[in-house]
C-alpha cells in the first residue's frame, strides 16, 4: 500500500473577509458623515475612483501572482529533475566501474579490489561534494 499526499486545499477565512469589508464600508459611511454636504458628491466620487482601482489592482495582483507562482514551481520542478537524472547518470556509472572491478576478483586480491573500490568511491564522494559547492 503506497501513500499519496493529498494537497491541502486552501481555506478562505470568511470571518476575516466579511470583517475587512464591513470596516471598508464602515469607513466610508464615517468619512461621507464627516463631509460637508456641498462636498459629499466629490467625496463619493472620490471613493468609488478608489475603490475601481483597488479591484483593478487586486486583479491584476491575485492573476499575475499566480501565474508567477506557477512558473517559480515549473523551473524549481525541472531543474530539480535535471538533477536528479544527473546524479543517477553519476551513480550508473560508479555501479559500472564497480562492477568491472570485482568482476576479474579472486581470493588472492580482494584486498587489492577493496582499496579500487574505496578509491572510485571516494572520487565519486568528492566530485559530488564538489559539484554541490560549485552550484550553491
Amino acid at each position: 500500500m503506497s501513500e499519496t499526499s493529498t494537497p491541502t486545499r486552501l481555506r478562505i477565512r470568511w470571518g476575516w473577509f466579511i470583517g475587512c469589508i464591513l470596516l471598508g464600508l464602515a469607513a466610508i459611511v464615517i468619512g461621507l458623515l464627516l463631509t460637508p454636504a456641498a462636498a459629499s458628491a466629490g467625496y463619493l466620487a472620490g471613493v468609488l475612483a478608489n475603490v475601481g482601482t483597488t479591484l483593478l489592482l487586486v486583479g491584476f495582483v491575485v492573476l499575475l501572482e499566480r501565474r508567477i507562482v506557477d512558473n517559480a514551481v515549473r523551473l524549481v520542478r525541472t531543474a530539480n529533475e535535471q538533477a536528479n537524472e544527473a546524479i543517477r547518470e553519476q551513480i550508473r556509472d560508479l555501479d559500472d566501474r564497480l562492477d568491472t572491478v570485482w568482476k576479474s576478483a579472486t581470493a588472492e586480491n580482494v584486498s587489492e579490489k577493496m582499496a579500487e573500490t574505496t578509491r572510485l568511491t571516494d572520487e565519486f564522494t568528492k566530485r559530488i561534494v564538489d559539484e554541490s559547492k560549485r552550484d550553491d
